[in-house]
């Protein structure tokens, strides 16, 4: 799925969301995705090559299938984010700090990141579900960044319940998964608001934007992003 071959400018914000912090918070989970698909993918991959018991056939090929899915996704969201940075510099900085706090998780034992995987992977189903069904979280949809995500969101609905499978047969307990669902949510919450945040920070540094305008469509966001908040 293409991305835009358009170029912003530095200090000319790409609103292609409709509004500066509408579009900023799919960015910013634009620069988390590529990191968090690899690890994904690397969970998944080390658990079908370590696992003691066979595999059934059904859920090797899912296992598969899911991995391939996610190596697709990562590439044109890499594109996506080369666009970002050629506009907002800044935007790298942030990008290099989604990378590094992706890797911490790669000290975690096995077990814990099967469950952070099945887990991250609910929560995009869940958004997945809203982009596709509501599509209030795209203001725009036949801008190229809006058929990305909606493609995006397509796709991940599509093998959302492998993680949670290999989960299963994995062994984990409802409580190991339950606690992974909670750090996942704060871990995904707390990290796409401050790299929004920073992101916007970098359009009213550049001059793109004034501080109360911003404040302003913060707000706006937060209000019009309610009824989505209370679905998911």
């Amino acid at each position: 799925m293409p991305i835009s071959d358009a170029r912003p400018r530095r200090g000319k914000p790409l609103f292609w969301n409709g509004t500066l912090v509408h579009s900023r918070s799919f960015d910013a989970l634009s620069l988390i995705l590529p990191a968090g698909e690899a690890f994904l993918i690397d969970t998944l991959e080390t658990w079908r090559t370590r696992c003691a018991m066979p595999i059934d056939t059904a859920l090797d090929s899912e296992v598969q299938r899911f991995v391939r899915e996610e190596r697709t996704h990562r590439q044109p969201h890499v594109r996506y984010n080369d666009v970002l940075i050629t506009g907002l510099p800044e935007a790298r900085a942030v990008a290099e700090r989604a990378n590094r706090v992706t890797a911490e998780l790669d000290k975690l034992s096995l077990q814990m990141k099967i469950a952070l995987a099945a887990a991250f992977e609910h929560l995009t189903a869940v958004l997945s579900e809203e982009i596709d069904s509501h599509g209030i979280l795209l203001a725009d949809g036949e801008s190229h960044a809006a058929k990305l995500w909606r493609w995006h969101a397509r796709e991940e609905l599509r093998h959302r319940d492998v993680a949670i499978d290999v989960a299963t047969r994995a062994g984990l307990s409802r409580g190991t998964l339950r606690f992974a669902l909670l750090l996942a949510t704060a871990y995904l919450l707390s990290d796409l608001m401050r790299y929004t945040f920073a992101l916007c920070l970098c359009d009213i540094r550049s001059g793109s934007i004034t501080r109360r305008a911003a404040a302003v469509d913060a707000a706006r966001f937060s209000l019009r992003s309610l009824p989505s908040l209370v679905r998911m």
